[in-house]
């Protein structure tokens, strides 16, 4: 697998791990920069952890007592887990995202928090009696995703179980009429000045300037570009979806996250609408709207001193677009075929919605080669 899949996941997700694991790991919208409530965060690892328990219960399958998280990030699912088996081990490609894992443990002697490099598992073979993943593959390229489930077969006993989620394809878009691709834009109080990598959230005005309703609103989001000396230095940025089906002549109120480029001096920042999968707007004619940026140059920590060195130091993160976060799939076939090679058995593929809008994403209960016990 080329190293540079990796560790492209890796920086991605520990800058995420510092500056809002909560958000990045449940992209709910509303709750980013910090709305997430930990106590209602953690709540959903339950509900995470429900799903699972139904898909091993409709084959018939047990978890066993102990359990490998994989992709643990805080600890969400690792908690709701240990409240079903004897001995938790949660496993993360970002050291950001075990750290808070461990501040949140309050029984490290049953649960621990271990950072992966994400190639391979730092366990021996046959270590657990089966290993969870849920809205975690799917943020990986299919060649790291595929040597993950590799790892994930050897570290569980014979005859355990996996449970994983991942989604297998697209979605066929839905189609709009031409006609429908018409829209204007309108920034309130667009920004001038922003720092390097600071991100803002700029509140849009958007406008159904067709005659036709658009009723798969879901399929359908604001974005944004950033532009210098008539290119794109950055093609994609933010994403917000817009809330419901809109009608001719109405109007919706957004808000969207933008994140200014890593480059200081003028840029353009460019609104447009884009259907998922389908096309930007602008393509098919539709008017976007722009505002003159002034991008500054980032703030620096200042320099330690003898006398400043018992301070708390002081950091500057740049901050992760929405379009980082990349979704990958793998095939349902591949994955069926993959674990028919190694001998297990395909005991359950049930479709989910857990890879959000767009996609067709099944959970997986894969019982290992070899007996029971």
């Amino acid at each position: 697998m080329p190293p540079s899949d990796v560790t492209s996941v890796r920086s991605t997700w520990e800058q995420l791990g510092r500056t809002d694991p909560m958000w990045a790991v449940l992209s709910t919208p509303g709750q980013r920069d910090g709305e997430w409530r930990l106590e209602e965060f953690l709540a959903t690892g339950r509900d995470g952890i429900a799903h699972i328990r139904g898909q091993l219960e409709a084959c018939g399958a047990e978890l066993g007592q102990r359990a490998l998280d994989f992709g643990c990030g805080m600890g969400r699912l690792s908690f709701a887990l240990a409240e079903l088996v004897d001995d938790v081990t949660g496993i993360d490609i970002a050291a950001s995202m075990v750290e808070q894992a461990d501040k949140l443990n309050r029984e490290p002697e049953r649960i621990r928090f271990v950072h992966g490099d994400g190639e391979t598992l730092p366990f021996p073979d046959n270590s657990f009696d089966s290993a969870i993943s849920l809205i975690v593959l799917q943020h990986a390229p299919a060649a790291v995703s595929l040597r993950c489930l590799l790892e994930l077969a050897r570290v569980v006993r014979p005859g355990g179980v996996l449970v994983f989620q991942v989604p297998s394809h697209l979605e066929e878009p839905v189609s709009l009429d031409p006609q429908a691709y018409r829209a204007r834009l309108e920034m309130v109080d667009p920004p001038t000045r922003m720092a390097v990598g600071e991100a803002v959230k700029v509140r849009v005005r958007v406008t159904n300037d067709s005659p036709l309703a658009w009723q798969h609103a879901g399929a359908l989001r604001l974005g944004n570009h950033w532009q210098r000396d008539g290119r794109h230095i950055v093609q994609d940025d933010g994403r917000v979806r817009l809330p419901s089906t809109v009608q001719p002549g109405e109007t919706v109120e957004l808000e969207l996250r933008v994140s200014a480029p890593e480059q200081p001096g003028r840029a353009l920042l460019e609104l447009d609408l884009v259907h998922e999968h389908v096309t930007w707007w602008s393509g098919v004619g539709s008017p976007t709207t722009f505002a003159d940026v002034d991008i500054e140059p980032a703030p620096t920590a200042p320099v330690e001193t003898e006398e400043t060195a018992t301070e708390t130091p002081v950091t500057v993160d740049a901050a992760v677009s929405d379009a980082a976060i990349e979704m990958h799939p793998l095939r349902i076939d591949l994955v069926r075929g993959l674990f028919e090679h190694l001998g297990a058995a395909v005991l359950r593929a049930e479709r989910d919605d857990l890879a959000g809008d767009g996609w067709i994403s099944y959970t997986y209960v894969i019982r290992l080669n070899g007996p029971s016990h």
